[in-house]
């Protein structure tokens, strides 16, 4: 750095001398100064932490210069801190602002904050300076003032401009690689025209330097305008120190005042041309960067004009389609499915009439001869061309392992429709809003409607009131996360069937409760050979009376109703007399058809209400809840014995036989078994008393 920091000495202190010698009027100051813009354009690269070494440099070397010119002390230290100041609010606001002056990105901030800072702080230097020349009895303070400030804005935007560009451009300072022919064939075309205008003093011909300088402009960026306007600040210059040029045009003016309209001059052509300049870098780098993006994305890009002509198609096209971009650069509807043509072409009608962007996607052939599938997205833009004014921006992909995974996903999802569909069961989906989402076919089955009616329906709407508050608390718990399982009897909501519903919830990943499954079996079946078990294990196969079981079952009901209501109950203990000699005689198929007989004849004799049963062999029993009186059984019994005394007919033989009764009649009974021994010992004494008749036991 030591070695850095004595060069930035040296050449502050040789261009502050030559300026101090060759443009200073007696009393006044320098009306061309450059150093400023030499140090700025240091600082701006290097880190801020050593900026204090390099303008201590800087000044070092003004002050120098100024003491070997002779200088008096003071104005010159008042002057070199001026500039010193000048330059720190330049190079600390860039800083600020804009920390890496490298970053293309942020050129138009790096144009606005140089320029905003170079007019305010040379306008502070300007005041310090013309207030340090006014107390030492100099030029008028007026004179110094616009004098330093014009010096140092222009030296500042030229010189500061030219270093920090070397720094950027390198040797491409002179010429980008290929253009270095080009380059200075602009700029020996600028100094011809130069040379024509300042060198000549008989018409004012300034406004032709600006063709060459916006040529130089357009062709080669900052490189070219920092060149011109070096070129033009050194020959125009020139010649206004040699009296020569447009500027001696001006009859009796002095040499500041031509001095003076120099500054404006250079002034202007730096402001025409900067601002130029920025506009065309930030222009170009934005295009680059499209351009890449476009050219070097996996998507194809597309531009096309309203009529459908492609004026830009990226290489992408290689990748996507494997043809080249000049192969496209005419509408290739030729290469489109036939079949996807109408629907795609009507988009493209929509988003070019309405500006509406939507996906279009279709088939179209590869240039190996196969077809993929694309995904077009187009957007409307404006042309800027009146005769067209707008134009469709395209971005095609390659689309096609999509499209396959969604067929084979479509495929999978009417597998399991088919294999839903002929379950033997009802399967649905319920969202969280208790709609319904998805039913299968077996839906129609079962109830006779098409499951569309309910999709998209709630339950309360689709099944009625009635059937959501049947169901209200497991749905409810089933949305809460808890698998439910239940049963419905046969009812309107469940066409007449017995089902089975299991509620499962559905749960996203992340525990969110989405709805729920709901798979109904139709267990009618289950259920009647349920019934006809229970049926069978309650009833005696031979003759279809209750048996045993049943018997015990309705007997302690109605005990329990009788201790209820205070009522009487009649059990009678019945047994066939005569019905042992009847199978030994004529067998076992012979006894059970007198025991059918008696069970039929025994039916008949009895209201429905009351209850008959066979407890084995040729036991029978009633069991009568409201009788009021013991003559009530007695008036019973009477039909039972009268009916008993018909034979049985059975293979041509009259079977005759009878039958014992033993009746209980309670008030209350104190137990069933208290009430069966009591009809039983009834039975016995009838038995007892020759058969064929009854005995009946109050209690």
């Amino acid at each position: 750095m030591p070695g850095r920091l004595l060069l930035l000495a040296i050449a502050t202190a040789v261009f502050a001398w030559i300026a101090i010698d060759l443009t200073r009027v007696a009393g006044s100051v320098s009306s061309v100064w450059i150093a400023n813009g030499i140090v700025v354009g240091v600082l701006l690269f290097v880190p801020t932490r050593a900026w204090r070494w390099f303008i201590a440099a800087g000044w070092i070397g003004e002050f120098v210069a100024r003491m070997l010119h002779g200088d008096a002390l003071v104005p010159s230290v008042g002057n070199s801190l001026a500039n010193v100041l000048e330059i720190a609010c330049i190079a600390g606001a860039i800083r600020v602002r804009v920390p890496d002056i490298t970053d293309a990105s942020r050129l138009l901030t790096l144009a606005f904050t140089a320029t905003t800072s170079t007019l305010v702080a040379c306008a502070i230097s300007a005041l310090l300076a013309a207030s340090i020349n006014a107390l030492r009895g100099g030029a008028s303070f007026g004179e110094v003032f616009l004098t330093w400030y014009t010096a140092h804005v222009i030296g500042m935007v030229i010189v500061a401009t030219l270093v920090v560009v070397a720094r950027r451009e390198g040797r491409w300072i002179i010429g980008r690689p290929g253009r270095h022919v080009d380059y200075a064939l602009c700029m020996g075309a600028l100094i011809g025209v130069c040379a024509v205008v300042f060198m000549q003093e008989r018409l004012p011909l300034l406004f032709l330097v600006f063709v060459p300088l916006m040529l130089v402009v357009f062709r080669h960026g900052f490189a070219g305008v920092v060149g011109a306007t070096v070129i033009i600040a050194v020959m125009s210059g020139v010649a206004t120190a040699l009296e020569t040029g447009p500027f001696a045009l001006v009859s009796g003016a002095s040499l500041l005042q031509r001095t003076l309209l120099l500054q404006l001059f250079v002034a202007a052509t730096c402001m025409l041309a900067f601002p130029v300049a920025t506009g065309l870098s930030e222009r170009r780098r934005l295009a680059v960067r499209y351009r890449t993006l476009a050219d070097f994305s996996r998507d194809l890009v597309v531009r096309m004009s309203a009529e459908g002509a492609p004026s830009y198609v990226s290489p992408a096209i290689r990748h996507v389609l494997g043809y080249e971009p000049e192969e496209f650069l005419r509408a290739r509807w030729d290469l489109v499915n036939p079949e996807d043509i109408p629907e795609a072409s009507a988009a493209f009608q929509r988003i070019a009439a309405t500006g509406v962007s939507e996906p279009v996607t279709f088939r179209i052939l590869h240039k190996a001869g196969y077809e993929i599938w694309v995904e077009v997205a187009a957007e409307r833009v404006e042309s800027g061309d009146p005769d067209s004014p707008w134009e469709l921006v395209a971005s095609a992909r390659d689309i096609s392992k999509r499209m396959q995974a969604l067929a084979a996903l479509d495929e999978s999802q009417s597998r399991l429709r088919a294999v839903a569909d002929n379950m033997p069961a009802l399967i649905v989906h319920i969202d969280a809003e208790e709609r319904y989402t998805f039913i299968n076919a077996y839906y129609e089955r079962l109830f006779g409607r098409k499951p569309d009616e309910l999709l998209g329906r709630t339950i309360r709407e689709a099944r009625g009131e009635e059937a959501y508050d049947e169901w209200a608390p497991f749905i409810h718990r089933a949305l809460e996360g808890q698998e439910q399982k239940f049963e419905r009897e046969p009812s309107g909501s469940s066409a007449g069937r017995y089902l089975q519903s299991h509620f499962v919830p559905d749960n996203a990943p992340d525990g969110s409760n989405r709805g729920f499954y709901a798979l109904t079996f139709d267990i009618t079946p289950l259920k009647e050979a349920e019934q006809a078990l229970a049926k069978l294990a309650r009833v005696d196969t031979l003759t279809g009376l209750g048996n045993r079981r049943q018997f015990d079952e309705r007997l302690e009901h109605a005990i329990a109703r009788s201790r209820r209501q205070g009522t009487p109950l009649v059990l009678m203990s019945l047994d066939l007399d005569k019905f042992k000699a009847i199978n030994d005689t004529h067998g076992h198929p012979a006894g059970d058809a007198v025991l059918q007989a008696f069970a039929e004849r025994l039916t008949a004799c009895v209201r429905d209400v009351d209850v008959v049963a066979r407890l084995g062999g040729d036991e029978f029993v009633v069991l009568i809840e409201d009788a009021r009186a013991v003559e009530d059984a007695e008036v019973v019994v009477g039909k039972i014995l009268a009916v008993s005394q018909a034979p049985v007919v059975f293979e041509g033989a009259a079977l005759s036989f009878g039958a014992s009764i033993g009746i209980a009649f309670v008030l209350q009974a104190a137990s069933a078994n208290a009430l069966i021994a009591l009809a039983d010992k009834a039975l016995y004494e009838a038995k007892a008393a020759g058969r064929n008749t009854w005995r009946v036991i109050e209690d």
